[in-house]
């Protein structure tokens, strides 16, 4: 099963989303659906728009030992992953609310593909290095789809946890992350072109859950939704300490849920990434664009309302009829994706 990264010419799309220190990319793909892998049929195999920085990777990833303890929090990028991860990590380690104020999220739920997305000026920790000396059990933090995950995680069968968001928050939320985080140089007209066009790291957004959507049925995979998250989070906090074979009391769980609640974890220092924006400063001599923005920024289900323009929200709209078609997706599917009331 080769993985092959195809080197993208420098077009105009191209030129639009790139970001400090990172201009080249590629699409990853696989030159065939693996014919040992059973659920593989029901995989988009849709190429993955990534930085260049990922052919240094590829191979590891694509080889990376997975142990059956492991949990995994796959998503697209902005679809609450952080807010899963400290969800995730707290009912596998039996509510310990005293390591966090310590240990960086990031240092207890390493991202598999970290190296790859920001420019290597910043020095980045070789996060497979280490995931590959953690002790078990681990949880591991990726935004890769279905077909560029590790070969083993599909026959070893790890408890994978995956998280989905409508489109247009979620675009939202990407922008302002490509702008504070990865200096990201054009404007929000620019990043929502590079949106709707899958030219945005991780991208194709729809076909990433598709892929999971069609595999959520599996007894190794729980499929979440930021919106329910939001909607009833002690009911999903229930939901995935089930999932993950805890038992939690109804005090215990309201305890997670205030612990998890927007007003303090938008403040936890252990969550919003403040070493590396410290490190972003250092080595390129620049501060975040906008000096109020936190990596946990609003949390907030329908707030592109605020930022989206009426033609632009109906850009998005007709953009995801067409993906629903063709992709062949149900209504729930749709409703997930268009932000339909349920």
């Amino acid at each position: 099963m080769s993985i092959v990264c195809e080197k993208l010419p420098q077009s105009d799309l191209v030129l639009k989303s790139g970001y400090k220190g990172v201009e080249d990319f590629v699409l990853v793909k696989r030159t065939e659906r693996p014919k040992d892998i059973p659920l593989a049929e029901k995989w988009c195999m849709a190429p993955c728009y990534m930085p260049s920085l990922y052919e240094e990777i590829a191979q590891r990833i694509e080889n990376f030992q997975v142990r059956p303890d492991d949990v995994w929090v796959v998503t697209f990028a902005k679809c609450g992953t952080t807010w899963t991860q400290e969800m995730v990590w707290q009912l596998c380690m039996d509510l310990d609310y005293e390591t966090p104020k310590t240990v960086i999220l990031q240092d207890r739920f390493p991202f598999l593909e970290f190296a790859s997305v920001l420019p290597k000026a910043l020095n980045l920790r070789d996060e497979i290095a280490k995931l590959e000396s953690m002790p078990s059990p681990r949880m591991i933090k990726t935004h890769l789809p279905a077909h560029l995950l590790p070969k083993q995680i599909w026959s070893v069968k790890p408890k994978i946890i995956y998280v989905a968001r409508n489109a247009k928050d979620t675009a939202v939320s990407f922008y302002h992350h490509y702008r504070n985080l990865h200096r990201f140089p054009g404007t929000f007209d620019d990043f929502m072109e590079a949106f709707l066009h899958d030219h945005v790291i991780f991208a194709p957004y729809h076909s990433h859950i598709v892929d999971f959507w069609r595999m959520r049925n599996e007894e190794n995979i729980l499929f979440l939704t930021f919106e329910d998250m939001k909607k009833d989070h002690p009911t999903v906090i229930e939901k995935t300490a089930e999932f993950l074979g805890k038992s939690l009391t109804e005090d215990q769980i309201l305890e997670l849920a205030d612990h998890l609640s927007f007003s303090k974890f938008s403040k936890n220092p252990s969550v919003n990434m403040e070493k590396l924006f410290q490190n972003f400063e250092t080595v390129f001599g620049e501060k975040q664009p906008d000096k109020d923005y936190n990596f946990v920024r609003k949390g907030a289900v329908a707030g592109f309302r605020e930022e989206m323009t009426p033609e632009l929200i109906e850009a998005f709209n007709k953009w995801t009829e067409s993906e629903v078609k063709k992709w062949t997706c149900d209504e729930e599917l749709r409703k997930i994706f268009m932000l339909s009331a349920k």
